[in-house]
């Protein structure tokens, strides 16, 4: 499993502690990201294979993952559907990629606070952070999922409405 723009390593972690059967391997550009997520692994104790790499030009054979995620990725690149296609590539035919990003739409700030105050002020921040970017319509997202390559493109708003989840699959 490849998580693409691996950050800190928070999901990725999660992800592998959730199935150690497989493999989980993260990818960053930014080498101080992947120390970062190189400690939380160490502390969690659990195998997590780190690369730098531009998610453009994976250094990977096509095919290599069974599936991938991104999070908080798509938004600041300034070609997200070139990352799209490059990970669809990364993906073996019938692998399942699911990505979250910044939404378009009116989050629900009461919703974000009762969720809690920690909620709230990541939700604040990553949608400031956002607006220096993009955000992104549930369409839209699907649709630029569909233009890479990917099939059964679906697209919902998470976290208060802060964010857009969106899965798809290579197809086979």
């Amino acid at each position: 499993m490849l998580d693409l723009g691996v950050g800190p390593g928070t999901g990725a972690v999660v992800m592998a502690r959730a199935d150690r059967s497989r493999r989980h391997v993260g990818v960053d550009v930014s080498a101080r990201m992947l120390r970062r997520a190189r400690r939380r692994a160490r502390r969690a104790a659990v195998a997590l294979p780190l690369v730098r790499a531009d998610a453009l030009a994976l250094p990977v054979r096509a095919g290599a993952f069974d599936g991938a995620t991104a999070h908080s990725l798509l938004y600041l690149l300034p070609d997200p559907g070139a990352a799209l296609r490059e990970l669809r590539r990364a993906v073996r035919p019938g692998g399942a990629v699911a990505v979250l990003e910044p939404r378009a739409g009116a989050p629900d700030r009461r919703r974000a606070l009762a969720a809690g105050p920690h909620h709230a002020i990541a939700m604040a921040m990553w949608r400031g952070m956002s607006g220096l970017h993009r955000r992104f319509e549930e369409e839209a997202l699907a649709d630029l999922l569909g233009a890479a390559g990917f099939v059964g493109a679906r697209a919902w708003p998470v976290l208060s409405g802060y964010g857009v989840m969106a899965t798809a699959v290579r197809p086979g």
